[in-house]
């Protein structure tokens, strides 16, 4: 089985201004509700090529930015550099075993990135721990709808074959339950409209998916139930086996008390 770190050392000359414009609108939702002080110490969790992380930076005293992949910190160095910003460091880590000492920081982030863990309980368990008292918890992460098992299971399933990494998309309730479970107090959560566009081939692309498994979600597309379609508002394109659709997006913040 593919692991995150192998998938995403695999990806990360890929991770480029286009897969960030996908995703912008959650980067700007947590910016908005992170309530930013100039004191505050941030972790960001799987930073990636570090889009969040160098975001938040501006706003904030410090920023340590986390990640499985070697490759995607290397990319991320690199981006700091250009940026010139001085208060931001890289390290290695899991998710699920996050290398700081309890109460660490006033605010943690993690964007589009929790569907890759092996375990969501043991990530948000780990985040109420590194997180001061009163200390906030920012997320943004691909769902699928509550009440909708076929859609649900569909959608995990094409994930899947695009990119082996992938582990599940939580619904919102179960992001309810889960972050209460960790004993953080769930100030607002849900799925935002206006979510962008995307095409399947660029999408298959950015995973580096193999042609075998491509057909295969290209299959799903072509089969997949009105239901389905509605909710990730897939429409065929003129390019054959290409299509359009949007993936739903939660976003929520939570304290810990």
């Amino acid at each position: 089985m593919t692991t995150a770190k192998e998938q995403f050392d695999r990806q990360a000359s890929h991770y480029n201004a286009q897969w960030n414009a996908w995703t912008e609108s959650s980067l700007q939702w947590l910016l908005t509700h992170a309530d930013c002080q100039p004191t505050d110490t941030v972790l960001d969790v799987a930073t990636g090529t570090g889009f969040t992380a160098l975001a938040f930076a501006p706003h904030v005293a410090s920023v340590v930015g986390l990640d499985v992949s070697t490759g995607m910190l290397a990319q991320a160095r690199a981006q700091q550099d250009k940026l010139g910003l001085t208060n931001v460091r890289w390290q290695e880590g899991a998710a699920e075993q996050l290398p700081f000492a309890d109460g660490s920081f006033s605010l943690v982030t993690c964007r589009i990135a929790p569907h890759h863990f092996e375990s969501v309980p043991r990530f948000l368990t780990e985040v109420a721990r590194v997180l001061r008292l009163g200390g906030r918890f920012v997320l943004a992460d691909t769902t699928v709808p509550d009440d909708a098992p076929e859609t649900a299971e569909w959608q995990n399933q094409v994930e899947k074959l695009r990119d082996p990494s992938h582990q599940r998309n939580l619904t919102p309730r179960q992001w309810q339950q889960a972050l209460t479970a960790a004993g953080l107090a769930v100030v607002e959560i849900g799925v935002p409209a206006g979510e962008t566009t995307m095409q399947l081939n660029d999408w298959l692309e950015k995973a580096g998916t193999a042609p075998t498994q491509a057909a295969e979600v290209r299959a799903a597309f072509a089969q997949a139930s009105a239901e389905t379609r509605a909710a990730f508002q897939i429409q065929p394109l003129p390019q054959s086996g290409d299509y359009a659709f949007i993936w739903q997006r939660l976003v929520a913040k939570a304290t810990k008390p």
